[in-house]
Parts: C-alpha cells; sequence; structure tokens
C-alpha cells in the first residue's frame, strides 16, 4: 500500500489541486465576463455531480466485473454508495437543482463544509481508505482505475464548495451550523439503519458499525457511545470552523474593499 505523503501521494495531490485551480479560475471568469448568475451556478454544480455519478458507474462496473471485490456478477454491498463522501452524490443534486428550494438551502451547509472537512481529512491521510491503490505511479494502467476514480470524484467535493463560496452562490451564516448538524445526523441515522438492514454485508457506511479505517474504531468494543460521540465533534467541529472562517474571511474582505 503507498504511504501517506510518498511520492504517488504528493503527485496526486499536486495535480488534483492544480486541475481545481485551472477550473475554478474558468469557470470563475466565464461567470464574471458574462455575467452569470445563480442558473449558470446550480449548472456548474449539477453537471460536476453527473460527473461524479459517471465515475461512481466506472467503479461499479469494475467492482462487478473483477474478483478483487467478491465473485465476479456481484456487487459489494459494503461498497454502495452511502459513505459519508458518497453523500456528496445526492447533496449536489438538491444543491443544484434548477429551481431553488428550502431543502437546498438546508443540505448547502452540509454540501459546503461536512463535504470539505470530511474531503479534505481524505486526501490529507489517503491510506486510512486505500484510495491510492497498490500502484506507485499514477501511470495509465489497468490498476489505476480505481485511484483515479477515488482521486476526482474527491477533487470534485473539493471543487464544488470552493466554487459555490467564491462565485457568492453561498453565503454562510452562523444558523448553518444547526442545519449543517441536522443533515449530517439525518445522514448518519439512515446510513446506520442501513448497516444494521445489510447485517453480514460488511456494510459499514460512514463508519459507523465497524469503524474501518477510523483511528477511534478501538471504542466501539467497550464504549461505542464515545465513539459515536467523537465522530460528532470532530464532524460538527470540523464543519463549524469551516463555516467560521468562512464567514470570517468574507468579513475581512468585505471591509477590506470597502476601504478602497
Amino acid at each position: 500500500m503507498n504511504p501517506n505523503f510518498g511520492p504517488k501521494h504528493i503527485v496526486g495531490l499536486i495535480w488534483l489541486l492544480s486541475l481545481i485551480v485551472v477550473m475554478l479560475i474558468l469557470l470563475l471568469s466565464v461567470r464574471k465576463k458574462f455575467k452569470l448568475g445563480e442558473k449558470f451556478d446550480r449548472a456548474v454544480i449539477r453537471y460536476t455531480c453527473y460527473f461524479m455519478w459517471a465515475w461512481e458507474i466506472v467503479k461499479s462496473v469494475r467492482m462487478i466485473n473483477f474478483e478483487d471485490y467478491g465473485p465476479i456478477g456481484t456487487y459489494p454491498l459494503w461498497m454502495a454508495p452511502f459513505h459519508i463522501c458518497s453523500m456528496g452524490l445526492y447533496a449536489y443534486l438538491i444543491i443544484g437543482s434548477k429551481k431553488e428550494s428550502k431543502l437546498a438551502e438546508w443540505v448547502k451547509p452540509f454540501g459546503y463544509a461536512v463535504m470539505m472537512i470530511v474531503t479534505s481529512i481524505i486526501l490529507i491521510i489517503p491510506n486510512s481508505s486505500g484510495i491510492l491503490g497498490t500502484v506507485d505511479n499514477w501511470k495509465l494502467v489497468f490498476e489505476n482505475i480505481l485511484p483515479y476514480q477515488t482521486w476526482l470524484y474527491h477533487g470534485c467535493l473539493l471543487f464544488v464548495p470552493f466554487y459555490m463560496v467564491l462565485s457568492g452562490f453561498y453565503r454562510p451564516r452562523w444558523s448553518d451550523i444547526y442545519k449543517g448538524a441536522t443533515v449530517l445526523a439525518v445522514v448518519a441515522v439512515f446510513a446506520q439503519t442501513l448497516n444494521y438492514v445489510l447485517e453480514g454485508s460488511g456494510a459499514d457506511y460512514m463508519t459507523l458499525r465497524y469503524g474501518n479505517g477510523n483511528p477511534f474504531a478501538f471504542l466501539l468494543v467497550d464504549t461505542p457511545i464515545l465513539y459515536y460521540l467523537l465522530l460528532a465533534v470532530v464532524a460538527v467541529g470540523g464543519m463549524a470552523v469551516v463555516i467560521a472562517v468562512t464567514i470570517g474571511v468574507r468579513a475581512l474582505a468585505e471591509k477590506i474593499a470597502q476601504k478602497k
């Protein structure tokens, strides 16, 4: 397995972050030049989500047709798109829908802050989820199909939040911490319910059942309540920090602009 901050990890971060920056500059420039508004913003988010779904299909086809994820012709339920990062597939469809809705307003904080903090953690320590694969480079070979899939997928989970705030499509408010935490709680209950419904399949959505890849997994044996509390603190606390920093940076930028 490729180590965190090894050659493949560093090179992967460089090309992925570079791609995100280029796409942000390109799309924000187009938006500004042609004076496009929220209709354009929703389209960007929506089509990014379609791109993510396309890669999800590629991953599914890959897993079904090769035996490293189970018998050929079967779908590994434990890899179904109900993990925390998979929730972007649904959140961005709602946020990027053609018409604004109250549901989208509640989902925006989750799609922005929770996706950003969780994705950042995964990209910083990819070894925890094995998304770098077994090949020690980024050559276009069969073994790198899933690493490319997961890397580009998680890149979208960073691109959309940055686009949302830089375009002005989403302006975080303090009340959004409550909204984001509420949506996160609903998603967690849904994921844990699936974990029990699919008992025996190895399902561990959002690491709530077995804690696979989670450094606090050992707590599940004797103190599961502490485990869930820690997950909540990290998720909600991280989300609150992201929203607070965004609000602070925007306020500072507006103050500087006024002085000019």
